[in-house]
């Protein structure tokens, strides 16, 4: 059984996009040499590691500056960038960023990919239970409402033996990103899955038998990662963070400056040093 639920957003979006959007005027498709390059992040962890990275560039007298324009009240950050409100964003993983672009033909190939970042680690969490295997039958879960996290939480649960899946593993794979409640061919515990957005699930950990939570959202909720009844596999994982540009600034020094950093041991062990293991660094070039 899956459910959904909907909540109204649409004076919280306004009021955000007018916050954003006063925040990036006056804005031009072509910025000048030494103008900062504006980059729309969600503030953890990316904000964090986008001002430890102007710090680096700052020690190292690169030139590189950057504006930092922080939002987590779900604008279209790609649509900004498409329309030259922005240089970069940085807040997606590739799946997200796939299934954008296949509802936005308009953004394919002027939209690309510059580097891998990190994964946000998602796991499943539980006030009530200390295993996987406490977790009563007949138990309602909440779990993603948005396709692109979906999959991870029923791959997650198929690990752990609670479910069984027409696909075998989390590879990233078109079949493996499109699996869904229908792709469950056994849930012996009958669980109820109910689709929640991403901070709502969080909220509400200590009202549910369980919830799935990404990592950069547990590390606002001072949620401890080792209270997790399972994790997703960190090694080989297809939901890393990306870095996107437009095509024309693929070239820009500011861009590959910052390319640079991002996939830098610094970066890495700022990472690892920061985020408790909800944030794992999974740094690659993508682009020349």
């Amino acid at each position: 059984m899956f459910l959904r639920t909907t909540t109204s957003r649409r004076q919280a979006l306004l009021a955000a996009a007018a916050l954003v959007l006063a925040a990036l005027l006056p804005s031009g498709a072509s910025a000048q040499a030494g103008e900062p390059l504006k980059v729309y992040v969600t503030p953890t962890p990316q904000g964090d590691i986008l001002r430890y990275v102007q710090k680096l560039a700052d020690a190292d007298h690169s030139g590189l500056k950057l504006k930092v324009i922080e939002s987590s009240q779900g604008l279209d950050a790609n649509q900004l960038l498409l329309k030259g409100d922005v240089d970069a964003n940085l807040f997606q993983h590739r799946p997200y960023f796939v299934s954008w672009i296949a509802a936005h033909p308009e953004g394919k190939g002027r939209l690309v990919p510059a580097a891998t970042l990190l994964v946000n680690v998602f796991g499943l969490y539980s006030s009530k239970y200390k295993s996987v295997k406490d977790i009563p039958e007949g138990a309602s879960i909440l779990v993603p409402n948005e396709q692109t996290n979906l999959p991870r939480a029923f791959f997650i649960l198929q690990n752990e033996g609670l479910l069984k899946l027409d696909h075998g593993q989390s590879d990233g794979s078109a079949a493996a990103l499109a699996v869904d409640e229908k792709s469950i061919v056994a849930n012996p515990k009958k669980f109820k899955f109910i689709g929640t957005e991403t901070r709502l699930r969080a909220k509400s950990l200590p009202d549910v038998a369980a919830t799935f939570i990404n990592g950069d959202i547990a590390l606002t909720h001072d949620i401890d990662p080792k209270s997790a009844l399972a994790l997703e596999d960190k090694a080989h994982n297809p939901y890393a963070n990306i870095l996107v540009v437009r095509d024309d600034k693929l070239k820009d020094p500011r861009v590959q400056r910052l390319i640079g950093y991002l996939t830098g041991p610094a970066v890495a062990k700022f990472i690892d040093d920061g985020y408790k293991g909800f944030v794992v660094p999974v740094q690659q070039r993508l682009v020349p």
